[in-house]
């Protein structure tokens, strides 16, 4: 296992892997606040350099002090080689499998190397595999018109970290103390949107992206859905992703068929699948 450092093999890392998506679009990413000003301190890992099979994204190993929270615990992985992948993980400089933590990829055949690496340090497994879905660029100009607010009673605003909590509520793999700290990481160093009624604090639709520049977390309160704003919130995060050269794209449950048509209609398409493994030691207290 290596970290690389060096900017200029982390830009052809970067290169490499955007001929690999969706496969790779996790990690790929991810790459993109690294190379930029990495706010969350993420390490990149490869299992050998130039030739690479697999690489990871994590947070070094000694800031991931707390065992029982996955949101910091939270890595990000491609690999090239699935049944190499084993040598890669079992490295214990790469994962730290006594802690409560997530992997993050778009490769659900990884999900039996991993369930049998984890297995035997002790950890248990369970994976959601939820709908991938990916936005084409287009002019950035045409993504801005078509993200304008219809009323003028509305505006873009960006969320404050004193309004996590309305996220974190209603943020159905959140609604904890540990998913609430990510969060107001999330809105001091990443983009966020929401939408405001002029003159009124609250926001009343908001979305949030994250370490691997993912639209997350948007929600609509109930009383100001079906008025299109879901579909302005998609094109607001396009557009500011466009501008910034990140990938576009975020998941969906596949029973969730509203958000579904959603992207659909904002000019997403889906393109395989996003995959999160939850792993938590046997033998954990918490």
């Amino acid at each position: 296992m290596q970290v690389l450092t060096c900017s200029s093999k982390l830009a052809t890392l970067r290169s490499l892997l955007t001929q690999s998506i969706p496969e790779s679009l996790k990690v790929c990413s991810a790459l993109h606040h690294v190379i930029d000003k990495n706010p969350f301190g993420l390490e990149v890992l490869v299992d050998q350099w130039p030739d690479f099979t697999s690489v990871m994204c994590r947070p070094p190993l000694e800031e991931m002090k707390d065992p029982s929270d996955p949101y910091t615990n939270t890595y990000f992985l491609y690999s090239k080689d699935p049944q190499g992948l084993r040598q890669f993980l079992q490295d214990p400089q790469t994962v730290n499998w006594k802690q409560k933590l997530l992997i993050q990829g778009c490769q659900p055949e990884l999900t039996s190397v991993l369930e049998e690496v984890s297995s035997k340090h002790g950890s248990q497994m369970h994976t959601t595999s939820n709908l991938l879905f990916i936005r084409d660029v287009m002019e950035g100009e045409d993504l801005e018109k078509m993200s304008k607010l219809s009323s003028d009673k509305l505006q873009y605003t960006t969320l404050q970290t004193h309004e996590a909590p309305y996220v974190n509520d209603q943020w159905q793999l959140g609604k904890n103390e540990h998913s609430l700290h990510f969060i107001e990481r999330c809105i001091q160093n990443f983009p966020s949107i929401s939408i405001r009624k002029k003159g009124v604090d609250q926001p009343i639709a908001w979305a949030v992206t994250e370490q691997s520049v993912e639209f997350r977390m948007g929600y609509t309160l109930p009383a100001y859905r079906n008025i299109g704003l879901s579909s302005m919130l998609l094109l607001k995060y396009s557009a500011i992703n466009h501008k910034e050269g990140f990938p576009i794209y975020g998941h969906s449950a596949p029973s969730n068929k509203a958000s579904q048509a959603v992207a659909y209609r904002t000019g997403y398409q889906q393109r395989g699948r996003w995959v999160q493994w939850n792993f938590l030691p046997k033998k954990a207290k918490y």
